[in-house]
């Protein structure tokens, strides 16, 4: 009989922490990232605003090799879109929502698979002394109960940013060197 009071203990512990948790987690997620390049604001726009150039430096593309990406539309273009398919990165798409050029990026970000969802993506351009400052972002929501994933999206997120943003600044980089 003792073994049941602890056992139903735990459940009853586990089942407050879990609700807890469910409606302490935040239901809206916004994470950016920033980096500073040393090339201009020109070349660092034309890695991010051209899809084709964007699939070589973020980091999903490293993660999953085989996903087939089509773009359709004028690349660079507002209305432009870059879909993908992979067995790693699942299906989705990014579209060109608002370009300000060499300043602002607004895109919308829409997953088919393995699970729906849409977040809100930006880049944001500064020119500081010759470099260019990134920021990249992204803003989502994530009705109860799945707000819990924004928990662990967080640090994912911010790791593939950062890694992106670092290959990102190694092309603009190389490229600038190349004039």
């Amino acid at each position: 009989m003792k073994v049941i009071k602890v056992l139903l203990g735990i459940a009853g512990v586990a089942l407050l922490a879990a609700v807890v948790v469910l409606f302490a987690a935040p239901t809206h997620l916004h994470m950016e990232r920033t980096i500073t390049i040393h090339a201009p604001q020109a070349t660092v726009w034309q890695h991010i605003v051209l899809f084709k150039n964007f699939n070589q430096w973020n980091a999903w593309g490293k993660l999953d090799s085989a996903a087939q990406y089509t773009i359709t539309g004028q690349d660079g273009t507002v209305g432009a879109v870059d879909s993908w398919q992979g067995e790693k990165v699942g299906e989705g798409r990014l579209e060109h929502l608002q370009l300000e050029p060499y300043k602002k990026v607004q895109q919308k970000l829409s997953f088919a698979g393995p699970s729906k969802s849409t977040a809100d993506v930006f880049f944001h351009l500064k020119e500081d002394k010759g470099q260019t400052v990134v920021t990249w972002g992204v803003d989502s929501d994530f009705p109860r109960p799945l707000n819990v994933i924004s928990l662990l999206l967080r640090g994912s997120l911010e790791r593939d940013y950062d890694a992106g943003l670092a290959a990102l600044k190694k092309q603009a980089e190389a490229d600038t060197m190349q004039y």
